[in-house]
Parts: structure tokens; sequence; C-alpha cells
């Protein structure tokens, strides 16, 4: 229930994240939305945790890496993307970050690829690229790979590629240390870095259309739901059932995502965004499926 929780929280965050965008640029927004999830993280961290102390300077440079990855880039494709592309094809193609942390896992030396896996890889690569138009250019129907859409597409690609990359450095540097240390750090660290790159452009306007009806509502609901009560209840479902099933809800957000927005006057999704959403779907079942297999008992 935790993960079915999750998964339409965060479906509907895709679609208010868009309304935002129409209002305040992807710069400020960021900015906005980090800072604010780690004044409200940062005390929840430090009063959740366990272990007392902080780590040394290798880790908090080690951290500090993870964060530009886990959170900066990661933030910042996403939103940017977000401009260009729609709710929908942003859900689909963050549902492969499953995909891309197994591949980055793989050439990290944390994961080795079996048959299964490849085919699961396959399968959701496949669905992206045909709700990208990629068979459109393969047979001559000439429009395909092009628009503004498609830019935004890859940028979120780019965003799932970056938080892959953060879950595997975290998977070393966490080892030993408490998780909400870790939380508290990432989101400090990454509020300075996106401050540095976003502090330029944000004007007075954009913090006053921030507290502004309905922008201030989807703002509240990003920061709070999506990004704070999320966090915590992904974390409270993973201490009581196995990281894979994570993996298979991803799919409800696609589902909740293109929904949503039909019902808030958006066309409905064409038949490339099911077709995709079989196929990621089909890759997510196989990859869980042939990890559980080959876990210990």
């Amino acid at each position: 229930m935790a993960l079915i929780t999750v998964s339409v929280l965060f479906g509907a965050h895709y679609v208010f994240t868009k309304q935002i965008l129409a209002h305040i640029p992807a710069t400020s927004w960021v900015f906005f939305r980090i800072g604010a999830a780690t004044v409200l993280l940062v005390p929840l961290a430090m009063w959740l945790r366990r272990q007392r102390g902080m780590p040394g300077a290798r880790t908090w440079l080690a951290l500090g890496v993870a964060s530009l990855f886990g959170v900066v880039l990661n933030q910042i494709l996403f939103t940017e993307g977000m401009v260009l592309t729609t709710p929908e094809h942003s859900a689909i193609v963050n549902s492969c970050i499953p995909m891309w942390t197994l591949i980055v896992a793989t050439i990290a030396g944390q994961e080795r690829l079996h048959r299964r896996k490849v085919l699961a890889i396959v399968s959701a690569l496949a669905g992206v690229l045909y709700l990208l138009g990629l068979d459109r250019i393969l047979f001559g129907e000439g429009e395909g790979f092009g628009g503004d859409t498609l830019v935004g597409d890859l940028l979120t690609a780019g965003n799932g590629i970056a938080f892959a990359i953060h879950l595997v450095m975290m998977r070393r540097i966490a080892r030993n240390l408490d998780p909400w240390t870790a939380t508290a750090i990432l989101f400090v660290q990454g509020t300075i870095m996106i401050g540095l790159w976003s502090g330029p452009s944000i004007a007075t306007e954009h913090v006053e259309k921030a507290f502004l009806p309905p922008v201030l509502w989807f703002a509240l609901y990003t920061i709070l739901v999506s990004t704070v009560l999320v966090y915590l209840l992904n974390t409270w479902a993973l201490r009581h059932t196995h990281s894979s099933n994570v993996a298979l809800y991803i799919n409800v957000q696609p589902i909740v995502a293109a929904t949503l927005n039909y019902a808030m006057g958006a066309p409905a999704p064409g038949h490339r965004f099911y077709v995709a959403l079989g196929l990621v779907a089909f890759g997510l079942w196989l990859q869980t499926s042939a990890s559980r297999n080959r876990a210990p008992g």
C-alpha cells in the first residue's frame, strides 16, 4: 500500500511540475524546490538519525560528488526536460531508472549481466525508443527524432542516468553511514550547488509567483508530498518489502500522470504511450524476477 501510494503521489508530481513551469522558469523552480525540501528534510534527518557525529572529510567529498549526480544534475535535467516534454513522456522515460542503474552497476562491477537482464534492458530501451519515434526513421516515414519533445525526453533520460550513477555511488559510500545523516548532507550540498547555478537568474517576480494560487498549491504539493512524504514512505516501504518491488510499482506513475494530465485538459496519450509502457513494464518484470530468482534464500 505504501508503494502504491508513493507511485500515485509521484505520478501527480509530473503534471503539477508542468503547471508550475508555465509560471516560473525552470532555473528558479529547481532552487525553490530543493531549497525548501532541504529546510524540511535536514531537521527531520537530524532527529531520525541513529548515529551521532559527522563523517570525515573524504566522505563529505564523496557525498558531494553523489549530490552532484543525485540532486543537482537529477533535478536540473528533470526540470529543464519537463519544460519541453509532456508529463506522461517524462514518467515513461523515468520508469527506466532501474534499467540505467543496472547498466551503471554492471560497468562499475557491482552487477553481472545475465540473459534475462539483457532482455530486460532491450525491452525497456525498445519502449523508450518507440516512444521517441525511432521506427519512423528506420522505416522512412519521415517524422521521428526531432522537436522540443525529443529534446525534453533526452534531458529526462539524462536525469535518470545521473540518478542511476548516484544510486551506484551511494551503495559504496553509504555502506557504513547513517542514511538520514547522508540525506541531510546530500541536500545541503545540492542546495548550495544549485544555488550557484540558479542564483543569477532568480528574480523577485519568480518568488512572488510562487506564493500566488494555483502555483502555491502545486508548489506545496511538489515539496511536501512528492519530495518529503514520498521519500519517507519509500524509505519505510524498503524496510518491509523487497527493493525489486519498488521498480515494478514505478509503472503506476505514467498511468497516473497520463490520466491526471488528460483530466486537466491535455490531449489523451496516443498508442505509442501504451506500447512504450508495456515494453518498459515487461523489462522491469524481467529484471526484478531475474534478481529475485538469483538472490540467496
